[in-house]
């Protein structure tokens, strides 16, 4: 198998490889700042598991995609904060987006600008704890088990096809259905601040509950 790199040198490996061990076959330095890598076009996690030729790239902080992956674990860590203060919540869906990120919730209980705060402060706790992020795959079946208590979980998982591994991120005690890709601890959540609390339609149409939307905005650097 050949791991085509930007540069056209290529590494090859007999069996499959993750990401990580190529960026630590080219380099202790490279290896010490990735953070994701881009297989073939598509921006994947450091554990993403290569089993055919690929053209691959190491994402640092240095590059520009970094702040997508940044982002998008951003809202991860809200949604474990939200967990924490709020466990009967039902978890919606929390992507990057161009300016930051935000997460979509259905509340029991109202939450307000007043609650900014507390929310921070939690999520700034998950960020000292320094969480590893682990991916990991289940059938169908078993996906919609892991998630009984999740409708809107329930509701995509039953969109994806019969056969399909479906991916799920862990984070200490929260577990999110995610296709990734994610940074491989919390620590680096350390700049950020919740923006706003505003409804929003599951899935943007008017026939469905309004949930409330969660925007946040994140940087490597507090400046």
């Amino acid at each position: 198998m050949k791991i085509i790199l930007p540069d056209n040198s290529v590494k090859e490996y007999e069996n499959s490889v993750c990401a990580k061990k190529v960026a630590e076959d080219i380099s202790a330095g490279l290896a010490a700042n990735a953070v994701a890598a881009v297989a073939n076009g598509k921006l994947v996690d450091l554990e993403h598991t290569l089993t055919e030729d690929t053209n691959l790239s190491i994402v640092t902080k240095r590059d520009p995609l970094y702040l997508n992956v940044l982002r998008h674990t951003a809202s991860h860590v809200l949604a474990q904060a939200i967990m924490r203060l709020y466990p009967d919540t039902k978890l919606a869906i929390g992507p990057a987006i161009e300016n930051g990120f935000y997460y979509d919730f259905d509340f029991t209980t109202p939450v307000n600008a007043g609650d900014i705060d507390k929310i921070e402060k939690e999520m700034a706790k998950i960020a000292q704890e320094k969480l590893e992020l682990n991916r990991f795959l289940l059938s169908k079946e078993e996906a919609l088990k892991k998630m009984a208590d999740q409708p809107y979980k329930q509701e995509l998982i039953n969109e994806l096809p019969d056969g399909e591994e479906i991916s799920f991120y862990q984070q200490g005690e929260f577990t999110d259905l995610c296709a990734g890709p994610h940074l491989s601890t919390t620590a680096d959540i350390k700049h950020f601040k919740i923006l706003s609390i505003t409804g929003a339609y599951w899935r943007g149409s008017e026939k469905n509950k309004m949930l409330t939307r969660i925007y946040g905005i994140t940087f490597p650097k507090k400046s």
